[in-house]
């Protein structure tokens, strides 16, 4: 039995460089597809993060001025209340007042 002679054992020296070789460029392009999509995936929730951050800003203020526009609502509520409340009173102080009739009415 006879040993392979230097030229295969070359051969297979240089076919295993250059099979790590490519396998080592194939990893690290792979990796740098990986890294970058993970960086833009980061890039893009950091934009809807701050999308998010000012809708919420703007919604805040819109909330804000709501209770306002509510709270001026409800003091103008307890004012016409009060004026109705007013009314109805005079309205029964009227009623049960005495009626002048006939020629004193018309002297009144």
């Amino acid at each position: 039995m006879e040993l392979p002679s230097e030229d295969w054992i070359w051969t297979l020296a240089i076919a295993a460089l250059l099979s790590g070789a490519t396998i080592s460029v194939i990893v690290l392009a792979a990796v740098g597809s990986i890294r970058r999509s993970v960086n833009e995936g980061g890039t893009r929730q950091a934009q809807q993060m701050r999308r998010l951050a000012e809708n919420v800003a703007a919604l805040n203020t819109q909330q804000q001025a709501a209770e306002g526009r509510i709270q001026s609502l409800t003091e103008a509520n307890l004012k016409l209340a009060e004026e109705v409340a007013a009314l109805n009173e005079r309205l029964r102080d009227a009623d049960s007042a005495p009626r002048i009739t006939g020629s004193a009415r018309l002297l009144h």
